[in-house]
C-alpha cells in the first residue's frame, strides 16, 4: 500500500481499523482472558494478543499526526496490559508525547501493571509523556528563564502548551488523590509546565489540596513546598476565599494568599475611584459653558408711571 502510493493517513486508518477489531483490550480497560480454570490457553492469548500489537506499531507510518493521539494512548494502555515490548511501549510514549495537546484525561490514566510500584495509575509514563512534549515545543518549554515570557512565545505553541497545563493540571489532581503517590513524582510532573504558560493557577491549586488531603502525614515543610508551585497571584478570587480558609494548607500560604486577596481588592477599588474622576473630568471637558442670560431690564416701581 504504501509503495502503491497510499497517504500516510489512509495507511494509519486501516491499521487502526483493524487494530479495534482484532485487539480485545484496546477498547477496554483490560484484557479478556485470563480466568484461573484456563490459565495455559490465556497465556496463549495474550501472547498472540502482544505480538499482533507489535506488529501494527511497526506499521505505523512515521509520520506526526497521522494516527489519533487517543488511538495510541488506547494502543499504549493495551500495551501496559499485555506487557509488551520496552520499544513498543517507547515508540507509543513519545508519538502521544508529541500530540500531546489533543488527548483526553480519561486516556491518559494508564494503570500502573509492574510490580516495583505502587501507584494505581503508571506516573512515570505520564512524566516521559510530557517531557517528550516539552522537546517537541523547545521555544515554549526553553529552560524557564526569568526573561522568557508569554510575550516571547508564539501564539500556537502559548496556545498548545496552556491546553497541555490544563490537561496535566487535571491528571494531578486524579492521582493526586492516591495515598501512594510520591510527593517527588507529584512535583516533577507539575515542574514541567512553566509558570507563565498558566493563565489561572486554580487547577494546580485544586490537585495540590487533592493530594495534601490524600497525604494527610506530610510535614509542614513539604506542604510549603508542594505551595510554592502555585503562584498564588493567578487564583481567582473564588479560589482565594476557598485556599484562606482551607486548614490543610500551611499558615505562611494562607497569609500569602490572604495578602494577594486584599491587594487585589484595593487595587479593584482604586481603579474604581480612578475610572470615576476621569469620567467626571471628562464630562467637564466635554459639557459646554452656558451662555450668559441677558439681565433683565429694571422694572417700573409701584406707583411710578412711565411716560413717553
Amino acid at each position: 500500500m504504501r509503495a502503491r502510493g497510499m497517504s500516510p493517513e489512509s495507511i494509519a486508518g486501516s491499521l487502526a481499523h483493524y487494530a479495534r477489531r482484532h485487539l480485545s483490550g484496546l477498547n477496554r480497560r483490560d484484557v479478556g482472558g485470563g480466568t484461573a480454570s484456563d490459565t495455559t490457553s490465556s497465556d496463549d492469548v495474550v501472547g498472540e494478543q502482544r505480538v499482533l500489537l507489535e506488529e501494527i506499531v511497526a506499521l505505523l507510518p512515521a509520520e506526526k499526526g497521522v494516527a489519533t493521539t487517543r488511538f495510541l494512548l488506547g494502543m499504549l494502555r493495551t500495551a501496559t496490559i499485555l506487557h509488551a515490548g520496552a520499544a513498543c511501549r517507547d515508540v507509543l510514549e513519545r508519538r502521544a508525547g508529541e500530540q500531546l495537546e489533543e488527548a483526553a484525561l480519561e486516556d491518559l490514566l494508564i494503570p500502573n501493571t509492574t510490580y516495583s510500584m505502587d501507584t494505581l495509575y503508571d506516573v512515570d509514563c505520564m512524566q516521559r509523556m510530557l517531557e517528550q512534549f516539552v522537546l517537541s515545543n523547545t521555544t515554549t518549554y526553553a529552560d524557564p528563564l526569568p526573561e522568557i515570557t508569554a510575550d516571547e512565545t508564539p501564539p500556537g505553541e502559548l496556545m498548545l502548551a496552556s491546553t497541555v497545563a490544563k490537561l496535566v493540571d487535571g491528571y494531578l489532581a486524579e492521582v493526586g488523590m492516591d495515598a501512594n503517590l510520591k510527593c517527588s513524582q507529584f512535583q516533577q510532573i507539575a515542574a514541567l509546565v512553566p509558570d507563565y504558560v498558566r493563565s489561572l493557577e486554580d487547577g494546580l491549586y485544586r490537585a495540590i489540596d487533592n493530594f495534601i488531603t490524600a497525604h494527610p502525614w506530610l510535614t509542614e515543610s513539604e506542604r510549603e513546598q508542594l505551595c510554592w508551585l502555585m503562584n498564588c497571584q493567578k487564583l481567582s478570587l473564588e479560589a482565594c476565599t476557598h485556599a484562606a480558609q482551607n486548614e490543610r494548607l500551611p499558615l505562611r500560604v494562607v497569609v500569602q494568599v490572604f495578602i494577594f486577596e486584599q491587594l487585589r481588592l484595593r487595587t479593584t477599588v482604586a481603579s474604581w475611584f480612578f475610572v470615576g474622576d476621569n469620567n467626571a473630568a471628562a464630562a467637564a471637558q466635554i459639557e459646554p459653558p452656558r451662555a450668559e442670560q441677558p439681565s433683565p431690564a429694571p422694572r417700573a416701581r409701584s406707583g411710578e408711571e412711565l411716560r413717553v
